[in-house]
C-alpha cells in the first residue's frame, strides 16, 4: 500500500486554463466517488482551494494505475492527456505527509512558501468522511495536519514565521486571559477567521462559546465549528457552543472573559447603553477582553471602564526580524516538519504490518457521525 498525492495549482497551470480544473460542490462529490472506485484505490480525500486541487490517495500499488487518474482529469478538463501530465505534480509516502504539513502550517514569511487556512484542511477531510471515501490512514493524516497547525502557535522558536492575523490574535488573547480556570468566549460576526481562532482555545480550559446570530451564514459557521469538534474527537465540547439571538446575548456577554468582533461586522455593535446594561446585570466586577477585527466599532466606549481591555488586530503589529533570526526560525520549522512527518510514518508503517490497527479505533466515531447525519 502507498500514499499518493496528485495536484494542480496556479503555478503549474496557465491562467487561461486554470478554470478548466474548477470543481463545484457537486463535482467534488462526483470526483471523490469516481476515483474511489478506481482499481487499487482504498481511500481518497480531495483538497480544493482557490489556489489548488489536490487528490490524496491511499492505494494498493499492485492494482492502481496512475494513468487512470490522469485520463480522468483529461476527460474532465477536455484537455489533451499530454497537457494534463505536464500540469500535474505528484508525491508519494513521506513526501505527501511533509507537503500537507507545510500546506497547513500558516507559515507566511518563509521564502516561496504557500499555505492554506486550517479550515480548508478540515473541510477536505469532513467532505471525504461524509462521502465515505476516507478511511483510517487519510483520516489520521489530515487530523495530524490540523493538530500540527494549531500547535505551531505555541512554538516560540518559529514565532518570527507566524505573523498572520490568526497567530498574532491567538498569542495576544492568550497572554491577556487568566492562565487557569475555564474561559468563556463571545463572538459577534462569526466567520472563518473567528472559527480558526476559537479552535486554538478549544482545549481543557474551554468553558463555553456564545455566538450572536446575525444571519444564515452565522448558523453555517457555527455548524462548521461543531463538525470540526466532532472530527477532532472533541464531541464533549459541542454542548458548550451556543447560538443565541440579541435577547439572550446580554447575559452571555456579562459572563464572557473575551469578546471577539469579526471582520464582517460593519456597524458599531457594542454601545455605551449595552455596556451599562451588562454591568447592571453582573453584581461583581470582571476583567474582560474585547478583541476587534472590524473597522466599525467605536473603541472610546470602553475607555471609561477599568475592567475592560480593548484590543484591535492592528494594535498587534507585525514584527521585523533580522536575517539570522529568520533563518534560525526556518531551521526550527523544518525540524518540526521532519519530526511530525516521522511520527506519522511510524504509525503508517504499523498499518502496513497488520490487518487491524487498534490505535485508530478512536477515529471510528467520525464515521458513525457521518452516517448519522446522512
Amino acid at each position: 500500500m502507498k500514499l499518493l498525492m496528485y495536484g494542480v495549482n496556479r503555478d503549474t497551470v496557465s491562467s487561461d486554463d486554470i478554470h478548466k480544473y474548477s470543481l463545484t460542490r457537486a463535482s467534488r462529490r462526483e470526483h471523490l466517488h469516481d476515483i474511489h472506485a478506481f482499481d487499487g484505490v482504498s481511500e481518497v480525500v480531495l483538497l480544493v482551494t482557490e489556489n489548488r486541487n489536490e487528490y490524496y490517495l491511499y492505494v494498493d500499488e499492485k492494482d492502481f494505475k496512475h494513468g487512470d487518474l490522469l485520463r480522468y482529469l483529461s476527460q474532465y478538463t477536455d484537455k489533451m492527456l499530454e497537457e494534463v501530465i505536464l500540469e500535474t505534480y505528484s508525491k508519494f509516502n513521506e513526501d505527501v505527509v511533509r507537503h500537507l504539513l507545510n500546506l497547513s502550517s500558516n507559515v507566511e514569511t518563509a521564502e516561496q512558501h504557500s499555505y492554506e487556512p486550517v479550515d480548508i484542511i478540515d473541510q477536505a477531510l469532513m467532505d471525504a468522511v461524509e462521502e465515505k471515501t476516507a478511511g483510517p490512514v487519510l483520516q489520521m493524516l489530515f487530523k495530524n495536519a490540523v493538530d500540527f497547525s494549531l500547535d505551531l502557535c505555541e512554538k516560540e522558536s518559529i514565532r518570527p514565521l507566524l505573523q498572520g492575523n490568526v497567530p498574532r490574535a491567538v498569542r495576544s488573547i492568550r497572554s491577556m486571559l487568566e492562565p487557569s480556570g475555564d474561559h468563556h468566549y463571545c463572538v459577534i460576526g462569526n466567520e472563518d477567521l473567528t472559527n480558526q481562532i476559537i479552535k486554538h482555545f478549544s482545549g481543557s480550559d474551554f468553558g463555553s462559546l456564545t455566538v450572536l446570530y446575525r444571519n444564515e451564514q452565522t448558523e453555517r459557521s457555527v455548524e462548521e465549528l461543531k463538525r470540526w469538534l466532532a472530527i477532532t474527537n472533541q464531541q464533549n465540547r459541542i454542548k458548550l457552543i451556543h447560538l443565541v439571538d440579541s435577547s439572550q446575548f446580554l447575559y452571555r456577554l456579562a459572563k464572557a472573559d473575551a469578546l471577539l468582533i469579526g471582520t464582517c461586522e460593519n456597524h458599531n455593535c457594542i454601545s455605551e447603553e449595552l455596556l451599562q446594561d451588562m454591568f447592571e446585570m453582573r453584581p461583581t466586577a470582571k476583567n474582560q477582553l474585547i478583541f476587534d477585527f472590524s473597522t466599525a466599532q467605536d473603541e472610546t466606549v470602553f475607555s471609561r471602564y477599568a475592567s475592560l481591555t480593548y484590543k484591535h488586530i492592528e494594535d498587534e503589529a507585525k514584527k521585523q526580524y533580522d536575517t539570522e533570526t529568520m533563518e534560525s526560525a526556518q531551521t526550527a520549522f523544518e525540524e518540526l516538519i521532519s519530526v511530525a512527518t516521522g511520527q506519522y510514518m511510524n504509525r503508517y508503517n504499523e498499518i502496513q504490518e497488520c490487518e487491524q490497527f487498534p490505535a485508530l479505533k478512536k477515529l471510528q466515531p467520525i464515521k458513525e457521525m457521518a452516517s448519522a447525519e446522512k
